[in-house]
């Protein structure tokens, strides 16, 4: 598979659980990438039933579709016995409440197991060295959200709750960059009375980097490898840039985002 178009299926998997973990009932988004990932193997468009077969031959670049499972069964359910729930319960004419939630587990785990095979691309004959998918860029967020210094507290508490982030970026008047994290948000907010949780709420991010001196963040260029920041990795984000100028940020990279 071409290693371009593996880079693409499987951002739109990823994007699409994403989207789905804030939606129990909406499924449909992975299944829709999924039609598309199993009509492009097959080079032509037929019913989600009818990828089962090229889908598999690329889900068992995995270990997570059958080997893994089949050893540990109480945890994991093979590809295709899952491939055949989740077609039968797509078919379906209602999804709510429980119904919608059981599709969408399984949804999600049919995703991760694509999404592992589309990661393990490098492994295919044929594909130079260099277009291996085990770049920094390949696996980072990008469109990253940040926080300023001009925004009040709530706000960027408000930024952390509605995305589930537990750090935000935020770069000082000298151009440096920082990351703030919600353990120093909740520390700054709580134990106070609420007359003074109104108004720490209130300041703004440059007031609290006066009370508090943050963690620089970490950095790297988007075409290292993976192996290069996994030795200097310390469990915080890192900010992803184009050089290392750090003139442009094109994305961060968590501990989440390489599992």
């Amino acid at each position: 598979m071409d290693p371009n178009a593996a880079k693409q299926f499987r951002d739109q998997l990823r994007e699409a659980r994403e989207y789905t973990l804030k939606d129990a009932e909406a499924f449909d988004g992975i299944i829709h990438v999924i039609e598309r990932l199993g009509s492009f193997l097959l080079g032509r468009v037929e019913s989600l039933f009818l990828y089962h077969d090229p889908l598999k031959v690329l889900a068992d670049r995995s270990a997570l579709s059958a080997q893994i499972p089949n050893s540990q069964r109480n945890f994991h359910t093979p590809f295709t016995p899952l491939y055949k729930m989740v077609s039968r319960a797509r078919n379906d004419a209602m999804h709510m409440g429980a119904s919608a939630r059981h599709l969408t587990t399984h949804a999600i785990e049919l995703a991760l197991i694509l999404e592992d095979a589309l990661n393990m691309n490098q492994e295919i004959p044929n594909i130079n060295a260099n277009e291996s998918l085990m770049c920094i860029s390949d696996f980072m967020v990008r469109e990253v959200m940040v926080a300023h210094l001009w925004e009040p507290v709530s706000f960027i508490r408000q930024k952390m709750l509605t995305n589930s982030f537990s750090f935000l970026p935020f770069q000082n008047n000298e151009g440096s960059w920082f990351i703030i994290s919600d353990f120093e948000i909740a520390q700054f907010l709580q134990g106070h009375s609420q007359g003074e949780r109104k108004r720490r709420l209130a300041k703004t991010l440059a007031d609290v980097k006066v009370e508090n001196s943050f963690e620089a963040a970490g950095w790297a260029v988007g075409n290292e490898s993976i192996e290069s920041i996994l030795e200097k990795f310390n469990g915080k984000p890192v900010l992803v840039f184009a050089d290392e100028s750090k003139s442009q940020l094109i994305g961060i990279l968590t501990a989440f985002d390489l599992l």
